[in-house]
């Protein structure tokens, strides 16, 4: 079996495994919100009872997806897919508990965001007549998306980072509510540019 096929399965096994976890998370939601663990326990809702055991199999979704296109996709006899596994091992990090505060992490994380924010702009400013009609108009759609991206990753910072300042720690901090609008809503930009991406892509080669 080829090397596109192997990827054509674990992409489509991912879709499968992505489905069954968000079909499951939204049947238990609403149980588990109005339910301690303990009114939980020995049924089939529990905490750690074989449904949330398969919501959390079906989470390796992300990871058999991503493998699965640089697979189909890549040049034989790389191993760039490989790579595709480096954001499972990110989502360990919810086990990482510091039993102190880094503000140098916060620090750090945020000029980094910001700064490849800018070089992602500066860098458009410097390609962007390469591009025409749709697939212009696709890019600048991504741009708007990781727009959004920044403002969420600048609200959670708000979330998280400003309890753990004194002088801070009395402002009013960002909804959970508005991270997962503002999220949201640049994922899905960032999706619509793709598509227009690949759809004006396509006519420039069909004329061609």
């Amino acid at each position: 079996m080829n090397r596109k096929k192997i990827g054509q399965i674990l992409f489509w096994l991912g879709v499968i495994c992505i489905i069954v976890w968000q079909a499951l998370t939204w049947y238990q939601s609403p149980i588990q919100r109005a339910r301690t663990s303990e009114e939980l326990s020995g049924t089939i809702h529990a905490v750690w009872g074989i449904l949330f055991w398969i919501r959390i199999m079906g989470g390796s979704g992300l990871t058999f997806t991503i493998v699965g296109v640089l697979l189909y996709t890549g040049q034989k006899g790389s191993y760039f897919w490989l790579l595709g596994f480096l954001p499972n091992f990110a989502n360990f990090g919810q086990y990482w508990h510091p039993t102190k505060h880094f503000p140098w992490l916060f620090g750090t994380g945020g000029t980094i965001i910001l700064l490849s924010y800018i070089g992602i702009l500066w860098l458009w400013t410097k390609t962007y007549t390469n591009y025409k009609g749709g697939v212009r108009t696709g890019r600048e759609i991504q741009l708007l998306g990781y727009s959004f991206l920044v403002v969420a990753s600048l609200l959670l910072c708000m979330y998280f980072g400003n309890p753990k300042q004194l002088a801070l720690a009395d402002l009013p901090i960002p909804s959970s509510e508005s991270i997962n609008v503002t999220l949201s809503l640049g994922m899905l930009l960032i999706f619509v540019g793709h598509y227009l991406v690949a759809r004006g892509s396509k006519k420039e080669t069909s004329v061609q």
